[in-house]
């Protein structure tokens, strides 16, 4: 095991393996001889299967677990009042507490592996929550949060160094308060050389800031000195430092780089700077990177770690284990149908899937990704593609064979007339899972990381892992012939000729669904998009109160949103129980928390004054309620809708390029369609969104996508090979694809319907959306984006066929050439 752990700490290492597998990756497909296609598609899944199970063992150390699984560390901030030019100081303003939750955000999860939740409370307090959290990962953190980065060159005095009668540099006389110089003050520079000695000494500094961090564009470790970080400046900033230097002294006057009243250095100046320019004299390991991150996301404000704590999962560990239950029951019986209904062909299928899961989880532990509840979404979603993937193959195959062809054959055919489907429906929904990536936060990156690595993951394990396995079964002879059930006989249902009665009973919904969401307005949002009170218990120490009696007593308040309980544990202070929900709720429920909990309930002992009255003692552990900001603030949410309407017109952009802008039109209304009415029916049905219905939605997205993507391909197939009128055409292409769409959807509704009824009440919400969604999307592909393309392409006399046939014809020159 140590050798392991050392393997992935070693970067090198791990970039050539992955150059390795990469290069086998590339000849796999790059050779055309079979015997040796397999052979290297052998020793390609091997290599990959086996760097992954070592990446992920054991499972309990290698696999990291999001806030809301395991819990995590918490840390209260409080804002600092900002000093001014003057020496006075100002207190923090609403604009700079959210800069400074923007800031925090950026530098705690800028590559969104860390997933922190981070909220105001109260004026001038933040709360930071990050999953599972080690001691020396907090220190690190506490030192991350309380940078402030307010990079600062001055001038150093020409006379710093002037020597009086006393025998003292100018600067001391300074600092020792003998000597007053207007327009200047003594700052220490502590001089740290490679060996860690240090050397202190006064430098008197310019009072006027000749250039600030407002001016930095770019900071990144220097490649040149391993010491420096390198900082390019906007063109203001140039200005600044060309009119800071032109007149100076090459080679005897100098600059000092002050950071947070610290100074850096205070190099000489040998030439004259502009816009670009280092900072040196970073010897600390990981100095220069914490510096250069710090600088590009710099603090308004001080900020100050006032507590830090132990917090609990969100959803408590029985949920949790509720839900792993009811996951694993779920996919135990779609591997079970998939091996009914596709007997031998069903094993090669699961042994893919095993795959599949073993890359999601070697990767996700080799990078240190979390596992949250919107991950988890990302991760059915992938599972759901997965499967899918392999009824578009075996469907396929179904065909061949029935054509009389023989078995190795069928299974080639099969594998290139569905590898357009597969790969169209996975690169759609990749579009999206990157630009998730790159634009949102938070959660949001975090499902996006899974999406993403499940994607590619699902990809590899269908079309070269199940090759693969095909290939050595044949030849070896083992499979001789396949035998599929057939429990969904070929259709000749005209669905298109349906498509404005699916028009009307669509718009009908849409606008009971707009309508019911403005009745509710605030109401259909949880208190993670409009925030609202914290109500805390502070417990004596060695005391705790389950979170099954916590959860069952805020069960009998008439809450108006849903609430939130979670406890933080600190060695110094104890248990502090903290609820989040509506501010009008807070009384409510610190009443029936006293009513139903004697520790809450127990008062000290009443007094009695000299007149005979007598008062009731106080409360023993007190309540007490602030104000709390969203979990998915504005930032948050105008980011994350900016990053999905990016991945739509993305999407829009690639099914343009592979199909033909009929196609396109069809594919951007249905997916946008299907969101917005899953939606508005989950709010109907009387739930509140909240962080966690996020997740699900965007997983809404993906598999509407899919279903319309592979309904597609089928459709441009055959409008390159039959002659019938476009509708017809479409009607076969969605009879022919009819058996797949309810076999992928059947399995993956099965699975969300166990975690609905087994899952727990927290994962209730989380899992109705989904099967809305699937619901809604499995329908939408067949009567919405179809019928859209359809419309699409008969306006003005416009012809689909000649369009797809032409884009056709283009792509096989691009090819040959």
């Amino acid at each position: 095991m140590l050798a392991a752990t050392a393997f992935y700490e070693d970067p090198l290492t791990l970039f050539l393996v992955g150059l390795g597998l990469m290069i086998l990756f590339f000849w796999y497909f790059a050779t055309e001889i079979e015997r040796r296609k397999r052979n290297v598609g052998t020793v390609l899944l091997l290599g990959v299967v086996g760097l992954c199970m070592l990446a992920a063992t054991p499972p309990s150390k290698r696999l990291k677990g999001g806030i809301d699984i395991l819990g995590g560390s918490s840390f209260s901030l409080r804002v600092q009042p900002r000093e001014n030019e003057d020496g006075t100081s100002s207190p923090p303003t609403t604009e700079q507490v959210e800069q400074a939750i923007n800031v925090l955000r950026k530098r705690l999860d800028n590559t969104g592996t860390n997933e922190a939740q981070i909220t105001r409370q109260g004026v001038d307090r933040i709360q930071v929550q990050m999953p599972g959290v080690s001691e020396q990962e907090s220190k690190a953190i506490r030192e991350t949060i309380e940078k402030v980065a307010k990079l600062e060159l001055r001038e150093v005095s020409p006379r710093n160094d002037e020597v009086g009668a006393d025998g003292k540099t100018l600067a001391q006389r300074v600092a020792d308060g003998n000597e007053i110089v207007p327009g200047y003050r003594v700052y220490i520079y502590t001089n740290k050389d490679r060996d860690g000695n240090e050397t202190k000494q006064p430098l008197l500094l310019n009072r006027r800031v000749a250039l600030s961090g407002s001016d930095i564009v770019s900071a990144f470790p220097s490649p040149q000195q391993s010491d420096a970080v390198g900082v390019t400046l906007n063109n203001a900033g140039a200005d600044k430092m060309i009119a800071l230097t032109k007149d100076m002294r090459l080679g005897v006057d100098r600059i000092a780089t002050v950071l947070d009243g610290e100074v850096l250095n205070a190099p000489v100046v040998n030439a004259r700077l502009g816009k670009n320019f280092e900072i040196s004299g970073l010897h600390s390991a990981g100095e220069p990177k914490a510096l250069s991150d710090a600088l590009m996301n710099p603090l308004e404000n001080p900020l100050i770690v006032e507590a830090s704590s132990t917090v609990s999962a969100a959803y408590g560990s029985a949920v949790i284990q509720q839900a792993i239950w009811a996951g694993v029951v779920g996919l135990s019986i779609t591997f079970l149908f998939v091996l009914i209904y596709y007997r031998m062909a069903g094993i090669i299928a699961i042994v893919g899937l095993v795959v599949n899961g073993i890359i999601l989880f070697g990767i996700m532990a080799m990078f240190g990704f979390p596992f949250s509840l919107p991950g988890i979404a990302g991760m059915i979603l992938t599972i759901g593609m997965a499967v899918d993937a392999n009824v578009l193959i075996y469907e396929r195959l179904r065909e061949e064979m029935a054509a009389g062809k023989s078995l190795k054959a069928a299974i080639g055919t099969a594998y290139d007339k569905a590898f357009t489907a597969i790969f169209d429906s996975n690169f759609t929904s990749l579009i999206t899972a990157i630009i998730l990536f790159w634009l949102a936060s938070g959660t949001i990156k975090g499902f996006a990381v899974t999406l993403t690595i499940g994607l590619l993951a699902s990809m590899f394990s269908a079309i070269l892992v199940t090759r693969v396995l095909f290939r050595w079964g044949v030849d070896l002879n083992l499979l001789k012939k396949l035998s599929f059930l057939s429990l969904i006989p070929p259709t000749k249902i005209d669905f298109l000729g349906k498509r404005k009665i699916a028009f009307v009973a669509s718009a009908v919904l849409l606008i009971v669904c707009f309508a019911g969401f403005y009745i509710k307005r605030d109401r259909a949002l949880g208190v993670d998009f409009t925030g609202g009170a914290v109500v805390q218990f502070q417990l004596e120490k060695g005391e705790a109160i389950p979170m099954g009696d916590i959860n069952a007593s805020l069960e009998k308040v008439a809450l108006t949103k849903e609430a939130f309980p979670t406890e933080e544990t600190s060695a110094a202070t104890g248990v502090l129980l903290s609820i989040r929900c509506d501010v009008a709720d807070s009384e409510k429920i610190i009443n029936q928390l006293r009513q139903d909990i004697p520790t809450l309930a127990e008062r000290a002992p009443e007094t009695t004054a000299e007149d005979g009255t007598v008062t009731p003692g106080g409360y023993v552990v007190s309540a007490s309620t602030e104000e709390v900001s969203a979990l998915i603030g504005g930032t948050f949410l105008k980011q994350s809708l900016i990053a999905l309407g990016m991945g739509l017109i993305g999407i829009f952009i690639y099914i343009l390029f592979r199909f033909e802008f009929a196609f396109a039109i069809g594919g951007f209304v249905s997916t946008i369609h299907d969101v917005v009415l899953t939606v508005g029916l989950v709010v109907l049905f009387g739930s509140e969104l909240s962080l966690l219905h996020v997740g699900a939605i965007l997983t809404v997205a993906g598999y509407s996508l899919n279903d319309t993507i592979v309904i597609y391909d089928r459709i441009r197939e055959r409008l390159l090979i039959e002659t019938l009128s476009i509708k017809d055409i479409m009607n076969e292409a969605i009879n022919a694809t009819l058996a797949r769409t309810i076999l992928t959807a059947g399995t993956t509704i099965i699975t969300v319907i166990i975690i609905f009824f087994k899952g727990g009440p927290a994962l209730e919400g989380f899992a109705l959306t989904i099967l809305i969604g699937l619901i809604v999307g499995t329908i939408s592909s067949v009567f919405v984006a179809a019928p859209i393309v359809l419309w699409w392409s008969g306006r003005k006399g416009g012809n689909l066929r000649s369009h797809v046939i032409k884009a056709k014809e283009v792509e096989v020159l691009t090819d040959a050439k």
